[in-house]
This record gives C-alpha cells, sequence and structure tokens, in this order.
C-alpha cells in the first residue's frame, strides 16, 4: 500500500494588522501553552490557515460561534479598564 503523508503543521498566527480576519471557524483547541490559552483556528477564504490565541474578550465572544461559521474578527486595539486600570485586548466579532 502506498500512502501519500502529508505533514501537519501549527497555523501561522493571524496578523490583525493586515485588516479584519475573516474566514471559517474551524475549531479550536483549549489550555495550549504556558498560560493554558485557547487557540482558534480559521480557514480564510484565500483556502490559508490561521490562528488567533484567545483573551478574556475573545474567549467570551467566541463561545457564541459555532464551528464551521463564518466569521469576521475586528481588533479595536488595547483598551484600558477604569475599574482596574489594567489593559485588555478589545474584540468586535461578526457571524454570517
Amino acid at each position: 500500500m502506498t500512502v501519500a503523508w502529508k505533514e501537519v503543521e501549527q497555523s501561522e498566527t493571524y496578523d490583525f494588522e493586515q485588516g479584519p480576519l475573516v474566514g471559517a471557524f474551524t475549531g479550536v483547541e483549549t489550555n495550549v501553552g504556558p498560560n493554558e490559552s485557547n487557540l482558534y483556528s480559521f480557514e480564510l477564504e484565500d483556502g490559508r490557515n490561521v490562528s488567533v490565541w484567545g483573551s478574556t474578550v475573545l474567549d467570551s465572544r467566541m463561545s457564541k460561534i459555532q464551528v464551521g461559521s463564518v466569521v469576521k474578527i475586528e481588533f479595536l486595539g488595547e483598551k484600558e479598564n477604569p475599574k482596574t486600570n489594567r489593559t485588555y485586548k478589545e474584540f468586535k466579532v461578526y457571524t454570517a
């Protein structure tokens, strides 16, 4: 039997400086890395697979999105919480 092996690689991390991410949500890995973060995976319109690290805000928004949904994620920058004076990453998440 001849098998054509395809290497499984980690997706590149999406760079929001390119603009909003638009693609199909393909899954999430939990408890990844030293911070035990979520890592969200997407397939972009051009066929590339990319990942986005979770954060408190993004995790909350993505908890409402089902795998297979087409999403748009806009990174709005770092904001300061007036109650704690701590900064956090702000996102808007849309689904079709």
